[in-house]
Order: C-alpha cells, then sequence, then structure tokens
C-alpha cells in the first residue's frame, strides 16, 4: 500500500506527514520533520511537548497574577468616621471647658442618647475636662458641678458638581436593552461635609442651681474629590496622617 508524503508548512519550515490511501480514504498515519526522516517524528514531539509545556507555565502565572483578592468594607467608610470625629474633637476642644478646672465634676450624658456617635462623645469630653485638670466622679453626690451637653447636629453631607458630560443611558433602537456612556469629567468636585452643634449646661452638683450655659458651640470638616481633566485628587482640612510612618513592605 503506498505512501505519499505531502510538504505542509509548519513552525519549522517544510514537514511532511505520511498519508495512507484505502479505496476513497486518506489516513494521516504520523508527523515527520524535515522531509520525513523517521528519527525526526521523536524529536518533533518533544519540541511540540516542550512548547506545551512552556504555555501551560505561562497560563499559570498569568492567571495566579489576575487574582481577585478579598476586599470587605466596614458599614460607615473611614473618610465618615474622619469626618465625625475631627467635628467631635474641634467642638469640644473649643468650649471652654478649661474654666472648670480642678472641680470635682459628674457627667449627665442624658441629652446624648439618640447620637449615634454618643460613645466618642463621651470619651472625648472626659478626655478634655482630663486635661483641664478636672475630676470626674461617678456619683452625682460626689462632685461640686454637673455638666449636661447636649448635642442637636452630628450628621454627614454632601453635595457635588460638574462641568462636562455626565453619564447618559442610550435606548438601542427597536429593542429594550440600553447603554450608558460613561462620564467625561472636565472640573468635577463631590463635596462631603460634617457638622457638630454642641451647648453645655453646668449645675451644682447639689441643688441643680444654674452655674454656667455654654451655648452655640459649632464646628464641621470637609472632604473633597476633585477631578480637573480627568485627573482625580483630594483635598480635606483634617488631620489624616499617620502618627508614625508606616514601612511598606512587598510580598510576592
Amino acid at each position: 500500500m503506498p505512501v505519499f508524503p505531502v510538504p505542509v508548512r509548519g513552525m519549522h519550515g517544510f514537514f511532511s506527514r505520511d498519508l495512507k490511501f484505502r479505496g476513497n480514504q486518506v489516513y494521516y498515519l504520523f508527523p515527520v520533520f524535515h522531509g520525513g526522516k523517521p528519527g525526526c517524528c521523536r524529536k518533533g514531539r518533544m519540541t511540540v511537548k516542550f512548547y506545551l509545556l512552556l504555555f501551560c507555565i505561562a497560563l499559570t502565572a498569568f492567571g495566579s497574577g489576575c487574582t481577585t483578592p478579598w476586599v470587605t468594607n466596614t458599614q460607615r467608610s473611614a473618610v465618615e468616621q474622619y469626618l465625625i470625629a475631627t467635628t467631635v474633637e474641634r467642638a469640644l476642644a473649643n468650649a471652654g471647658l478649661g474654666k472648670f478646672a480642678g472641680r470635682k465634676v459628674f457627667l449627665d450624658y442624658s441629652y446624648l442618647a439618640p447620637q449615634v456617635d454618643k460613645p466618642y462623645v463621651q470619651g472625648r469630653m472626659e478626655m478634655e475636662l482630663s486635661k483641664a485638670g478636672c475630676v470626674i466622679v461617678a456619683k452625682q453626690e460626689q462632685a461640686e458641678i454637673m455638666i449636661q451637653p447636649l448635642c442637636g447636629v452630628l450628621a454627614t453631607d454632601h453635595d457635588s458638581w460638574i462641568i462636562g458630560t455626565p453619564s447618559l443611558p442610550i435606548p438601542v433602537p427597536y429593542t429594550d436593552l440600553t447603554f450608558a456612556v460613561p462620564e467625561i469629567p472636565l472640573l468635577k468636585r463631590v463635596k462631603r461635609m460634617a457638622y457638630g452643634h454642641f451647648a453645655f449646661n453646668v449645675f451644682n452638683a447639689r441643688d441643680r442651681v444654674p452655674v454656667a450655659t455654654i451655648s452655640k458651640v459649632n464646628s464641621s470638616a470637609q472632604y473633597n474629590n476633585w477631578v480637573i481633566l480627568l485627573v482625580p485628587f483630594t483635598s480635606h482640612n483634617m488631620d489624616m496622617k499617620d502618627t508614625v510612618d508606616a514601612v511598606t513592605v512587598y510580598e510576592f
């Protein structure tokens, strides 16, 4: 039964495949490289295996490099918490509580109950009084004065504006499909703010006779996201720098 070598253009120049005819059917026997020398078949198979191995290694490296890390977020963003904390700190630092230095103080927090961030307000207020030299006592009968903090506002807000092309949905004719043109901002600002409005009633601890009233202690903080000519950056009026510079470690 005759065997006809048929030249075919491949990776290594010309090589041939042995064809076996049986009636009107054609059967491939095995690839024979460089003019049909039988000894080259094994070398050709080894070459194919080598390139297949390289492909698998490259695919594995590419796949491992494109893995997505598991990312979780807190219910409230870090920027929001920075805004609230800074607003509280500024209000209490400028409330004039230092005038009660050296006094025994009892704190009545009953009017802070509706505030979500009540624990931080309490802790920060006790810190400011301690810095002023006040002695904080646990019972009203042990105190000389009683301070009653009030918080009318402690919340965040935001606004934004854009000069450019906003994101626009465009319907596809004769279908129920739509696609959105992405936003193209030439100039954009997203402003996030926190506001605080505090007041303090000061009484004689024994008979609740008014000693002082501190009203209208206002404070605020802000954080801005900017985009100018498609270049994003941020600005803020808070102290967000680390107390101790951290060292960046690269791991592979």
